[in-house]
Order: structure tokens, then C-alpha cells, then sequence
């Protein structure tokens, strides 16, 4: 008897999530410098899978950094006409989940609720 070869099925909705380390670091200078980012730096981050996902990568770039260890957040907002934007922050450096929302209705020209 022949063995039967199984093949594992790929949905076709599932994706590849890729992050370049340029990105990485990139998002990890600015999140020193100003506290956070959005899509208007990453337009990926336009999907929220994909804004998560970078989020563990900045963590985890943060992690093996030395003397650093930001309280880095990844936080979704909805907006007046149903829109839904990320924004990943360093909440010691900004503060609340307020003041996150209007620095990312800000960045990416939206009205907040």
C-alpha cells in the first residue's frame, strides 16, 4: 500500500505578514522620539492583523535593546463614519488612551468621537 500524501490546505483569505527590520527600527526611533506611530508612517498598518503583528515586533525589539523598556500599547480607534485606525504609543510617554486617540486622529485626519 502507498503511503497518501496530505497536503495542508492554505484559505485563500490567510496572508503572509512580513516586517522589515528597516521598518522595525525605523518604528522604534520614532516611537523614542515622539511617543508613537500610525499608518501615516506605516500605511500597512492599515490592517489590523498586520499593525498587531508589528506591534510584537517593535516589543520585541524593544525587549532585546539595552537599558530600554518603553510600556509600548497597540491600541485601535473607531472614528466618526465607522473608520477603525491603529496606533502603537509608548504610554509613558504618552500619557493616556485619550491623549493616543488624538494623536492619531491627528496624524491620519480624522475626526474623533
Amino acid at each position: 500500500m502507498m503511503p497518501v500524501e496530505t497536503k495542508t490546505k492554505i484559505h485563500e483569505d490567510s496572508k503572509k505578514l512580513v516586517y522589515d527590520d528597516s521598518d522595525v527600527k525605523k518604528a522604534m526611533d520614532l516611537i523614542r522620539s515622539r511617543g508613537y506611530v500610525t499608518r501615516a508612517d506605516f500605511s500597512k498598518m492599515d490592517d489590523e492583523d498586520w499593525a498587531e503583528g508589528f506591534d510584537k515586533k517593535i516589543e520585541d525589539g524593544f525587549i532585546k535593546s539595552d537599558n530600554e523598556d518603553p510600556y509600548v500599547y497597540f491600541e485601535q480607534f473607531d472614528f466618526k463614519g465607522g473608520d477603525i485606525d491603529s496606533i502603537i504609543f509608548d504610554m509613558d510617554q504618552v500619557g493616556t488612551r485619550e491623549h493616543a486617540l488624538d494623536l492619531l486622529a491627528a496624524a491620519i485626519k480624522q475626526n474623533a468621537y
